[in-house]
């Protein structure tokens, strides 16, 4: 919930962004997320855009990005310079995009082994009984 400044403490920040307070700490020491102060209590306060920057790294790690190219994007978002960080953004992404494409290949000929492999053994061992497991 927002405090009456607009600001979120960072208990408030983690729960509404899905994190623990310790990810948003970390995320602050690589510089990903920094806390706009500390209130009265020495919890850190972060201004109004921190849960869209926090939902925005959330996606982007996801997407497999790594802390290191999301703090990259960071830094080029933070100079001012949005169109060369969506450029940016754009090639990682494309790269991404290659290496998950390589990756269902990749599963594509595993499941077609598996499937010759476990075709071999039915053909050599012929028809099995149901396995049964046994009762809790």
């Amino acid at each position: 919930m927002a405090l009456a400044d607009g600001t979120l403490d960072i208990a408030d920040l983690a729960q509404e962004g899905g994190v623990s307070s310790r990810t948003i700490r970390y995320y602050g020491e690589l510089g990903l997320l920094a806390a706009s102060s500390r209130g009265p209590n020495g919890r850190r306060q972060y201004g109004a855009d921190a849960l869209e920057r926090l939902r925005f790294i959330t996606r982007l790690k996801k997407l497999g990005l790594s802390l290191g190219e999301i703090a990259e994007l960071n830094r080029t978002f933070g100079s001012g310079a949005t169109p060369a960080m969506l450029a940016h953004l754009d090639a990682l992404l494309l790269a991404r995009l290659a290496e998950v494409a390589e990756r269902i290949d990749d599963l594509h000929t595993l499941r077609s082994e598996l499937q010759t492999y476990l075709d071999r053994i039915r053909d050599k061992s012929g028809p099995h009984p149901a396995i049964e497991t046994p009762s809790s």
